[in-house]
């Protein structure tokens, strides 16, 4: 049941880990990295998980309680990114 949704989700989270992985590795051999897939590709992968577990939600959100979860998802996906961000580059915040 809902067949193309997982594997669509697996394909996205596969996609996010390669990105992520991609970026540490650039950033360790050339000490560069890119701003944009550090902090995007972890909400592909959270985006990812999301259908996994809810695949009858893939789609347009419908309802007000749908279109909720969904941008829950997005504000935590991109936490995760921030996070991601902040651990390639400390010293770009400051702190």
């Amino acid at each position: 049941m809902y067949i193309k949704q997982r594997l669509f989700a697996i394909a996205l989270m596969v996609a996010s880990a390669v990105m992520i992985y991609y970026g540490w590795q650039r950033l360790w051999s050339e000490g560069v990295y890119s701003l944009k897939m550090a902090a995007f590709s972890p909400l592909v992968g959270v985006g990812g998980m999301f259908l996994m577990v809810f695949p009858t939600m893939a789609g347009k959100p419908n309802s007000g309680r749908e279109k909720l979860v969904v941008l829950a998802v997005l504000v935590v996906g991109l936490l995760a990114g921030l996070i991601n961000w902040y651990l390639m580059d400390p010293g770009f915040f400051g702190f």
